[in-house]
């Protein structure tokens, strides 16, 4: 099974989404209690003073001379809330000194179940109750009682204005927070395609637009391995160029020397030992110049080339051929017809098809004859008569120093040398065996990457 990546972006929400939750819950509690407090002290202000200007009126009335009170009157020229509804209205009763209730308001309810008997303000049975007892000495207490109903609802739809703030204000943040590390994955993922980018002919360093300050050092890290890389594959391409070339006057003037001796050799045992060795310094030039193709391959041949009709290459190619196959009746080409505007170097073009045709001519066998079909316009075609190979055969042979039969003349270079140059000049290259319709056989078909004239 496999385990489940970690992502960026959901670490980071989760990372804080808890202190998220429980800082809205903790400024939720702190906007109520300073809300409640600060509310209740104005609402409980205000009461207290509505039953000190009743006990004022009510003093002022107290005398036999005066006419009696209209207490609905008073309650709306007091309150001023014949707008709300009647459960929500202030309410008051004036009592004398024994605690008889001289008067109410008109939506006054009994006395029995508040508590009245001390002065101050308390919460009862549903109310904000204000008891004030007159100063003057006449006896008279008046007791004012708002329903909390107005006042809890005015607490719970402030506190839920306040709770749905912090929650659009948590989506804005995490909606800032989501869209921040898309953002930036987004240039991770930039750098990561510029790195990606990099191979052995590219070890440039690293393009810093696509990064962050916090990841500098490990880009700085990042680029002086691939320079150190970059000078220990140049050091091995120069070695084995060197080497390659330093080795081809001397092998060719030992070659020159043995087929010097085996003409002066009488000796049909001396005569063969010098075929022998003349056969082997052959294979070595052969070798030497695999090893130049595939230094040339790995330098980056095919990387960087214009646009040309390379037409004019493969036709000099063919021609070539039938210099070297003049007296081989098995060969059969197809000459190209048109331009053919490709972007592949032509250096890079000869060692491929010199290549494929040498491969096609080595490993032939039976009667079939040895193709090359340039007839359709960016597309050429090698076949040649073998045994068929495998799946596993036909992927193997395309590995450096890999060939199909241990003892052949081959070193394994050629088709990797092929398959090299072609990854870097956009040519596809595929290999089928059997042919098709046949139970033999070997068919390379290299398509070459199409452009329009240049101007």
């Amino acid at each position: 099974m496999i385990p489940r990546r970690n992502s960026l972006l959901r670490t980071l929400l989760a990372s804080i989404a808890l202190p998220g939750a429980l800082m809205i819950m903790l400024g939720c509690l702190v906007v109520y209690n300073l809300f409640k407090e600060e509310y209740d002290e104005l609402l409980d202000i205000g009461l207290t003073a509505k039953a000190h200007l009743l006990l004022d009126v009510f003093e002022a009335r107290s005398g036999p001379d005066n006419p009696p009170i209209d207490m609905a009157t008073l309650s709306l020229l007091a309150f001023e809330k014949d707008s709300l509804n009647p459960e929500e209205r202030t309410v008051f009763w004036l009592l004398d000194a024994t605690g008889t209730v001289l008067g109410t308001s008109p939506l006054a309810q009994s006395l029995e179940t508040l508590e009245t008997a001390k002065p101050g303000l308390s919460t009862q049975g549903g109310y904000r109750v204000a008891v004030v007892p007159s100063a003057t000495g006449i006896g008279l207490t008046i007791v004012v009682a708002e329903p909390m109903d107005e006042r809890n609802e005015a607490i719970l739809d402030v506190m839920s204005a306040v709770i749905v703030g912090f929650l659009l204000l948590g989506m804005l943040f995490y909606m800032a927070a989501y869209f921040a590390v898309r953002r930036s994955t987004g240039i991770l993922a930039a750098l990561s395609d510029n790195i990606a980018q990099k191979d052995a002919h590219d070890l440039s360093p690293i393009d810093r637009r696509n990064s962050f300050a916090e990841i500098e050092p490990a880009i700085d890290t990042l680029d002086t391995l691939m320079a150190r890389l970059d000078s220990a594959l140049g050091a091995e391409r120069a070695f084995a160029t060197n080497a390659a070339h330093e080795l081809r006057t001397p092998v060719a003037i030992s070659l020159a020397h043995a087929q010097r001796l085996k003409s002066m050799l009488s000796d049909p045992a001396l005569s063969a030992s010098a075929t022998e060795i003349e056969a082997g310094l052959k294979r070595l030039v052969r070798l030497i110049e695999r090893l130049l193709q595939m230094s040339r391959a790995q330098s980056g041949l095919g990387l960087n080339a214009t646009v040309t009709d390379i037409n004019p290459v493969i036709h000099l190619l063919l021609k070539d051929l039938r210099r070297r196959a003049a007296s081989d009746d098995r060969l059969v080409i197809t000459e190209p017809s048109g331009a053919w505007y490709s972007r592949v170097d032509p250096d890079a073009l000869g060692i491929i098809l010199n290549n494929l045709f040498d491969n096609a001519f080595k490993h032939a066998s039976g009667e079939g004859l040895v193709v090359v079909d340039a007839s359709q316009p960016g597309r050429l075609t090698v076949t040649n008569d073998c045994a068929p190979l495998t799946p596993a055969e036909i992927k193997e042979i395309k590995r450096r120093f890999v060939r199909k039969a241990p003892l052949s003349e081959g070193y394994g270079l050629g088709l990797s040398i092929v398959q090299e140059l072609c990854d870097q000049s956009g040519c596809t290259f595929d290999v089928i065996s059997p042919q098709k319709g046949k139970d033999r056989g070997f068919s390379v078909t290299l398509t070459f990457p199409t452009h329009t004239k240049p101007d």
